[in-house]
Order: structure tokens, then C-alpha cells, then sequence
């Protein structure tokens, strides 16, 4: 698993340092050259995709995802673990529901022959980014499911 987060973070890292680099770049060809880049647009909008779900997935092994702490503070410990245990459950299998329909997605992608519109690249390319976030996302809270349910912090 050290691997896998270790993966996680270095990809969540270079997407949003690349992303903040084409969109300072564009910012002065815009400003400065009357002349913005729409690559870094199209670009900057795949790699928001692949960091959202490499961030999804590293906040899900630090527990620090959006939950509903209002309810489980008002709980037992034990009935807090068995709602947490639940929500993990409900969150892998969303994600896996994000892996399967982003397959269907890619395979459809690559069978149309879609292209981006400004690069003019195989779009399954970055369709790619869908399942596979998904996938990350769906072990992290996999993994945390089982932590959870075994008691494990």
C-alpha cells in the first residue's frame, strides 16, 4: 500500500504543479500577448480530473474526506465505527460504479475516434483518468473500509 500512496501523492502533486504552470503561462500569453493558449485550457481541465481523484483518494487513507461528524460525535464508539464502516462501503462502491462506467466511457471514446478538440489527441487518453482514479479511489476506500470494520485507526 506504500506504494500505491506514495504513487497517489506524486501524481496528485504533478498535476497541480503543471496545472498551476499552464494557467500562469496562459494568464500572461493572454494579458501580455493578447493571445491565450487554448491547450492550456484543454489540458489544465484533464489534469483538475486526474488531481480530484488522486486527491479523493489520498483524503480517503487520511480519513479527512466531507462526513457527517454531527451524527457519528452523537454516537457510541462502536455504533460510530459501524456507521463509518458503512460509509466507507457506500464510497468503494460508488467508486466502482466510476470504474465501470468509466470503461464503458473510454471504450466508446476509442471506438468513435474522438478527439480532443484544440490538441486534436485520442480522447481515451485522458478518459483513461476516469477508471483509473476511480480505481485508486475505490482501494483507498477499500482499504479504509476494512481498517474501520477491524478497528484499526
Amino acid at each position: 500500500m506504500k506504494y500505491i500512496e506514495k504513487f497517489e501523492k506524486i501524481v496528485a502533486c504533478l498535476s497541480v504543479s503543471v496545472m498551476a504552470i499552464l494557467v500562469f503561462i496562459n494568464v500572461i500569453a493572454r494579458f501580455v500577448f493578447n493571445s491565450p493558449l487554448a491547450v492550456a485550457d484543454e489540458m489544465s481541465c484533464y489534469l483538475f480530473v486526474l488531481m480530484s481523484f488522486m486527491g479523493t483518494a489520498i483524503a480517503a487513507r487520511r480519513k479527512a474526506h466531507l462526513g457527517l461528524t454531527l451524527l457519528t460525535d452523537k454516537l457510541s464508539p462502536n455504533a460510530a465505527r459501524i456507521v463509518q464502516t458503512v460509509m466507507y462501503a457506500i464510497a468503494t462502491l460508488f467508486c466502482l460504479l466510476i470504474v465501470i462506467f468509466g470503461i464503458e466511457m473510454v471504450i466508446s471514446q476509442y471506438q468513435m475516434g474522438q478527439q480532443t478538440a484544440t490538441m486534436q489527441w485520442p480522447e481515451w487518453i485522458y478518459g483513461l483518468f476516469v477508471p483509473l482514479g476511480g480505481a485508486f479511489s475505490m482501494v483507498a476506500f477499500l482499504d479504509g473500509t476494512i481498517k474501520i470494520a477491524k478497528g484499526d485507526n
